[in-house]
């Protein structure tokens, strides 16, 4: 008997769709999956329902909450901004959100219900196999059967990877669209992860609750058009995607705390830098002296002294926003003769209360706070290529009306090759003035490999 039901607390006279979110690391990467399907949502005339931010064991410790979508995102003032309902998956299915991480959540349960999905990875891996990660249906008590996507899906001109279009995924959605996919001959080919009994047919992806392994890699246009000035998906959705109260009150308090302030006293404006380091030493191109690869600290010195005379021209010398004469900065530095540095300079960090805010909220908490945080900049300097100090810059600029910088040292990145990158100078516009990137480039098993110096 089925205890659950894919329509439970849905309307029937209503379309919806869902993405199983990818990664669930960060914020940031929940914000990308989460953009993306409401901006599907907008497109196919359907409600978008959330998953929740994962905590899984291996990714942020013992005892990490799985958190609802709601527990971080405004989602009713998302909803009224928008114009279209976005749903918390907690709303539908009776899940263990909010709660200690539990390995039965992230296996096979008797009372798994079947559901057809549609697999955008199966279509374009070499594996041609859906996403398979543990954050998966399962913790929602579905078993995913999966028919693989048209592979006219893929976004024109992107190239090798995963990467679909809003619009041919529209039309997928679309009564024309499904019935051209479900006539293809050969039939699109199926997948699940637990083989079906023979009797039992597989099912064709359910038309109510459109589903999708993954939708991390979905464009309007170009391949990573969130790093550009216009992107489509930003505009639309993320600039309206703000933060709970919630996870705004607990933000402040510790923005209190590190300025040494009482809770009923206000936070000065400040300007919020993001440097990323632990994960991007593998980067590095000579990874014996990695204080060769990141920022040093007098470059950010020289940025901040620079935004904050911008502060004084977007605002006015009146302005609140331009009497800026403090810094947070936040970091995955572990070095302690770093931080060191840091604090002798003056400038304010959070990294003292992380023990005390997993030990109060949980594990996926000290992640979302400092997204919060960098968010409240008067302005704010960032890590190029880095997809949190992206999203930052992004809020900065939309929410506060603050300049924003993004900088690098000497680093190597990976990309599949894409359109218009052929020349050794390109400019980078997301702070909407130009920096000039220096790019030297091999090969290597269908990839580029990037040394950029950012100026």
């Amino acid at each position: 008997m089925t205890i659950f039901s894919a329509t439970d607390n849905l309307r029937t006279d209503k379309k919806y769709v869902t993405t199983w979110n990818f990664g669930g690391l960060s914020e940031t990467s929940t914000l990308f999956c989460s953009m993306n399907l409401i901006h599907l949502g907008l497109l196919s005339d359907r409600i978008p329902i959330l998953f929740p931010v994962i905590g899984l064991e291996w990714q942020v410790g013992t005892g990490a909450e799985s958190l609802s979508a709601g527990s971080f995102f405004d989602l009713p003032r998302l909803s009224e901004a928008i114009e279209l309902p976005v749903v918390d998956w907690q709303d539908v299915k009776r899940v263990r959100v909010n709660r200690p991480w539990n390995p039965t959540d992230w296996t096979s349960h008797d009372d798994d219900e079947l559901l057809g999905c549609w697999s955008i990875v199966q279509t374009f891996d070499e594996s041609k196999k859906p996403l398979k990660r543990d954050e998966g249906p399962p913790f929602l008590h579905i078993d995913a059967q999966y028919t693989a996507v048209p592979p006219t899906v893929k976004l024109a001109s992107s190239g090798d990877g995963w990467h679909t279009s809003f619009e041919s995924l529209s039309h997928l959605l679309s009564a024309a669209g499904r019935s051209e996919a479900f006539s293809l001959d050969p039939s699109l080919p199926t997948y699940g992860e637990r083989p079906l009994p023979p009797t039992t047919p597989h099912p064709k992806p359910d038309d109510q609750l459109a589903c999708f392994d993954c939708l991390y890699w979905v464009w309007s246009e170009f391949v990573g058009e969130w790093e550009r000035t216009h992107s489509p998906t930003w505009d639309a959705v993320g600039t309206h995607m703000h933060f709970s109260k919630e996870a705004d009150d607990i933000a402040t308090y510790y923005l209190q705390k590190a300025f040494g302030l009482q809770v009923d006293h206000e936070v000065p404006p400040f300007i919020t830098i993001h440097a990323r380091h632990a994960d991007f030493k593998n980067l590095c191109k000579n990874p014996d002296d990695l204080k060769s690869c990141y920022t040093p600290l007098s470059e950010y010195v020289r940025h901040v002294r620079e935004l904050t005379a911008e502060l004084v021209q977007i605002h006015g010398p009146d302005s609140p926003s331009a009497q800026v004469k403090e810094v947070v900065m936040l970091s995955d530095e572990a070095d302690p003769e770093w931080w060191a540095e840091i604090e002798n300079m003056g400038w304010r960090q959070t990294r003292p209360y992380y023990e005390e805010i997993v030990r109060d909220y949980g594990r996926r908490w000290p992640g979302m706070v400092d997204s919060i945080i960098l968010s409240r900049g008067a302005a704010f300097i960032g890590t190029s290529q880095s997809t949190m100090s992206i999203i930052a810059a992004r809020r900065v600029k939309d929410w506060n009306k603050g300049p924003v910088r993004l900088v690098s040292s000497r680093l190597l990145f990976s990309y599949y090759p894409r359109p218009g990158l052929t020349n050794a100078l390109v400019a980078y516009r997301l702070s909407g003035t130009e920096s000039k990137i220096t790019i030297t480039y091999t090969w290597r098993r269908n990839r580029i490999i990037y040394a950029v110096v950012l100026s």
